[in-house]
């Protein structure tokens, strides 16, 4: 189903988010779900549910699968692995983005690892040709091997859209859902962050156990002082104030946490001023989640930067991996640069070593069957959030229905 795409006023939606954080700000208060909310343990530790997630979820909706300056230049690839596809991404030499499985169409060999630039892909195994719009070029030994129409060999294309500086896939070719039914204009506050022209700082490759139990560590503050004691403090707050937009969502502390913050980008420090003064900065603190795995935040060591965090999940229930992607607005050097760096690095290792490490041990007791279900406090609506959507497509599959929701802000 192609839906035109929804037009949001931007600034009055933010303005009247703003206010009320800051009426939460000032009473104390947040607010929470209706209820708690049980889930089954098997949803984390059961093959065929997560073949299901992977094929009515992960193969089904649209896909943050990069950041469009990751490829900046035509040539530039990377590669990944999304429920087990192998991806090919690549900005061809008109400044298209392709996304393509990464599989030679001769008999299936991967055709490229990691990241670089090519004019080409050249298999390794038998030396097929491919162009960077994926198509067929060349192949070894064409008088012998047979007559073929180079045509019918083209590498499986996946439909691909450049977004609000993001690069979005759907992993199935005959994929009937678009983008603008998906976000119902969510994108155009992605776009207030103008990542078209940022800069690729660091990027780090953390590998973790089920896809859910590593995305719902973006999804609540409950475990900030506990958890991150020794990295964020004890006195961290442990509160959220949650905004959903359909599948989507927007979290944020209703306190002055971010110390590091010109006053100029911080809510707080200039409340009493009126909203029409109000940056569009101050106005997107917090951390933005875009269904089902991506989660973006906003830093400002060394300048203006964003993190973007991608939960992939892997072939087994038990797998998945970590994107940690950091851009900065401007190139950076000297101390600039080097601020960014430690912040990468501190932040690698609150993710593997508390986050991740968290919950593997998670897996591990979930896989036994003994501990039946789990509960989800009314104070982590987040997570029931996602449990919410995930449950509604995974169930039914009915995706153009479930995605034709209001482009608006709701709260629990």
């Amino acid at each position: 189903m192609v839906t035109e795409k929804a037009i949001v006023d931007v600034r009055s939606q933010l303005v009247e988010v703003a206010r009320d954080i800051l009426a939460h700000s000032k009473a104390d208060t947040i607010r929470p779900a209706s209820g708690t909310m049980k889930l089954d343990s098997r949803l984390y530790s059961d093959q065929a549910n997560h073949e299901k997630e992977c094929q009515n979820l992960f193969k089904k909706i649209p896909l943050v699968l990069a950041a469009s300056c990751e490829l900046r230049e035509p040539g530039q690839f990377q590669t990944m692995q999304i429920a087990g596809i192998p991806i090919l991404l690549v900005r061809d030499k008109h400044g298209v983005a392709h996304a393509f499985l990464n599989s030679c169409t001769h008999r299936g060999a991967q055709l490229a690892k990691g990241e670089g630039s090519k004019a080409r892909f050249t298999c390794p195994y038998h030396g097929w040709t491919f162009s960077q719009e994926g198509m067929l070029v060349a192949i070894t030994l064409n008088d012998l091997f047979g007559d073929i129409d180079f045509k019918d060999y083209g590498l499986v294309s996946f439909p691909v859209t450049e977004r609000a500086g993001l690069i979005w896939g759907t992993l199935d070719p005959s994929s009937s859902n678009d983008l603008d039914t998906f976000l119902q204009g969510f994108d155009m506050f992605l776009e207030t962050f103008g990542l078209d022209s940022w800069r690729l700082a660091e990027k780090r490759i953390l590998d973790g156990t089920n896809w859910k139990l590593a995305m719902e560590a973006h999804l609540e503050f409950y475990h900030l002082p506990v958890l991150h004691k020794n990295t964020f403090g004890p006195n961290t707050s442990n509160k959220a104030l949650y905004y959903f937009w359909g599948p989507h969502q927007r979290l944020i502390q209703p306190t002055d946490s971010k110390a590091n913050l010109a006053d100029e980008h911080n809510l707080f420090k200039i409340a009493d001023k009126p909203d029409e003064e109000w940056p569009t900065e101050a106005m997107t603190r917090g951390e933005w989640i875009i269904f089902p795995n991506v989660s973006i935040n906003l830093f400002y060591d060394g300048g203006p930067g964003i993190l973007i965090s991608q939960v992939v999940p892997g072939a087994n229930v038990n797998e998945s991996q970590t994107i940690q992607t950091f851009l900065t607005a401007d190139e950076l050097e000297g101390d600039a640069r080097t601020k960014v760096k430690d912040l990468s690095d501190f932040l690698e290792l609150v993710v593997s070593q508390e986050d991740l490490a968290t919950s593997e041990k998670q897996q591990q007791a979930l896989q036994t069957g003994l501990l039946p279900e789990v509960t989800i406090g009314k104070n982590e609506a987040g997570i029931q959030h996602l449990h919410k959507w995930i449950n509604e497509i995974v169930s039914t599959g009915a995706l153009d229905q479930l995605l034709s929701y209001p482009g608006k802000w709701t709260a629990p």
